[in-house]
């Protein structure tokens, strides 16, 4: 049986449904190639029918209703074989390392970095006594395929999972290690694309992916996350920066409300509300009378420099006296 196009399928389903597995189909069989191949359902903004057109991104002034597992139009037809993550909801889209270039050129550059070992011959013979040159290509195996990388609806998740290392021995395991780079916490993500030569002779094929935020401490510590490797680095970078978009509307649109239902601030309520609101004007002048001779006691014991102080003071004072002509206009 074919699987059900995403046409098909009941629109509670089509908007709400985290990415699944596509199989392909050959003449009724799953072809070997292709049998962890899966693909993103888009999952769009579902029109609100209490809004119309403007439930679906159209005009009117209409506010989106937000599904709880969105994703953006970015990861449309997005398709990966890495099946690391299947059964996680919170995913968005899983990206593929070319394992098999990765392999070859780590390979080759530890092969050059131990054949300059040479120059210094303790170095090397440590090297030997240790079978490194045996266990060479089979690291560097454990080592990279032992990567995964996905779009969550939080942020960037990169795992590396437990793997062997040095003779495969269970007794020198690696373990796990998982991070994430939360989408409201990354400043920068931008592509190192391959140049060059490492060791001399072996050119660079890799394209590096460097995710930066406000706390990576800039280029002397290098950014919070690089990623090297990935067979679709661009597609990488704009579903990023396409859900850090995403984040920040369903952030503005859940927070909006609720904004608009606050008080406002009380510069708000004195030019607005005339002193109706938060007991009058002449409330609002004793705080600030309040605020001004504590300033004055703070300068007084040294505690604050004079002229911020006698700058703060004279503001306090200022606005105290407009508040108060008015209060008299008013009950003239």
């Amino acid at each position: 049986a074919s699987l059900p196009c995403a046409s098909h399928l009941p629109q509670s389903q089509l908007f709400l449904d985290p990415p699944r597995k596509i199989e392909s189909m050959s003449m009724g069989k799953v072809s070997p190639t292709d049998r962890k191949a899966y693909s993103s359902v888009p999952a769009y903004a579902a029109p609100d029918p209490d809004l119309g057109d403007a439930g679906a991104g159209g005009g009117g002034g209409g506010a989106l209703t937000a599904p709880a597992h969105r994703a953006p139009p970015e990861s449309r037809d997005l398709t990966w074989n890495d099946d690391f993550f299947d059964g996680d909801s919170e995913v968005i889209a899983v990206f593929d390392f070319d394992y098999a270039t990765m392999e070859s050129f780590y390979t080759s550059a530890g092969w050059a970095t131990l054949l300059g070992t040479c120059i210094y011959p303790p170095v090397f013979c440590l090297a030997a006594a240790g079978l490194v040159p045996c266990f060479l290509r089979k690291n560097v195996q454990w080592s990279v395929r032992s990567q995964h990388v996905a779009i969550t609806r939080d942020g960037i998740r990169f795992v590396k999972d437990r793997r062997s290392t040095c003779w495969g021995y269970s007794c020198t395991d690696a373990g796990r290690s998982s991070k994430t780079v939360p989408f409201d916490k990354i400043t920068d993500c931008d592509i190192e694309e391959p140049a060059g030569a490492t060791c001399i002779c072996i050119t660079n094929v890799l394209s590096t992916v460097n995710v930066d935020t406000a706390s990576s401490g800039g280029p002397q510590k290098g950014p919070e996350l690089r990623i090297s490797g990935l067979e679709d680095p661009h597609g990488f970078k704009k579903l990023v920066w396409a859900m850090k978009r995403l984040n920040a509307y369903q952030f503005a649109a859940s927070a909006g409300p609720a904004l608009g239902a606050t008080a406002p601030p009380v510069s708000a309520s004195i030019v607005r509300d005339g002193g109706a609101s938060g007991g009058g004007n002449s409330d609002i002048a004793m705080i600030l009378c309040e605020i001004r001779d504590e300033l004055r006691e703070l300068r007084k014991a040294g505690q604050a420099d004079s002229s911020v102080g006698d700058s703060v003071a004279a503001a306090v004072d200022g606005i105290a006296g407009s508040l108060k002509e008015g209060e008299m206009g008013k009950s003239e």
